[in-house]
């Protein structure tokens, strides 16, 4: 097993403690047992209840204590990893939702929720190659997430990518003006972003639906709000974005028009 400095600064600490607690448990063992016998040598003695446990214990729980250290580090990155779009590298649907809970969990406070959809991106993995695909969803990835970065104050503000070429914004602690100017900013981003792949030369445009959560609403309800919001914005021409509240329904399209878009957008 190779072992690294850092690895051995870390364990240091705990391979002290453990020795030394060996040490301890060792000197009185080894009293005991030499008492037994009726062994005298005071020097010895001490010699072995010392050294033995100093170098038994050091061989041995140095390789244990960096194990389970490799071990809890290996459990950390996959937590990370089951929350996280390995293509985009943004928290996926379960992270995503993991963390609004949490941010919703706060009574009163205001949140906004963005669902973005991508614009004909059927037409584009049909045309370039599901590899030109990816590299868009990446690339507009990397711009969502630079947009909402930008956005001030402290509260909770991230972008996922929920599956397909659907992504998620949360933004928390912002008023309506503030969550206009996000939306307005993904948009203008993502049509000035172009995409290279393989002498390709590929542009693109989103669709957003917005969402802000009244009273106390669940975060599914007010993603719900946020999806047929984009519903209406596709439906109305794509490459723009639509709010909620602009809407006399919160809740989802009716099955005809929801089928009517999703079959549009599905064959643009």
């Amino acid at each position: 097993m190779i072992v690294s400095r850092q690895e051995i600064t870390r364990a240091a600490p705990m391979v002290a403690a453990i020795v030394l607690a060996s040490m301890v448990l060792g000197y009185a063992v080894i009293t005991g047992i030499l008492f037994f016998i009726g062994f005298h040598d005071a020097a010895l003695h001490y010699t072995l209840a010392t050294v033995m446990p100093l170098l038994i214990g050091t061989v041995t729980v140095f390789p244990l204590v960096i194990l389970t250290q490799r071990l809890r580090h290996m459990k950390g990155a996959l937590e990370v990893l089951t929350r996280t779009d390995v293509l985009t590298d943004l928290p996926n649907r379960r992270g995503f939702f993991e963390r609004a809970e949490k941010a919703f969990a706060s009574p009163g406070g205001a949140i906004a929720v963005m669902m973005i959809d991508i614009d004909h991106f059927k037409s584009i993995n049909d045309r370039y190659g599901h590899e030109a695909g990816d590299a868009v969803l990446q690339s507009v990835a990397r711009t969502i997430r630079r947009v909402v970065s930008m956005v001030p104050g402290n509260g909770e503000k991230y972008a996922a990518r929920i599956g397909g070429e659907e992504f998620c914004v949360l933004a928390s602690s912002v008023d309506n003006a503030q969550t206009a100017v996000l939306a307005e900013a993904i948009l203008q981003q993502v049509r000035q972003t172009i995409c290279r792949h393989r002498g390709d030369i590929i542009k693109t445009t989103v669709s957003i639906g917005v969402a802000s959560r009244r009273s106390d609403e669940s975060v599914n309800l007010v993603l719900r709000a946020a999806d047929h919001a984009g519903y209406r914005a596709k439906r109305l021409g794509r490459d723009q974005w639509r709010d909620a509240s602009s809407v006399a329904d919160r809740g989802p399209p009716d099955d005809d028009e929801a089928n009517s878009v999703r079959l549009h957008a599905r064959n643009s």
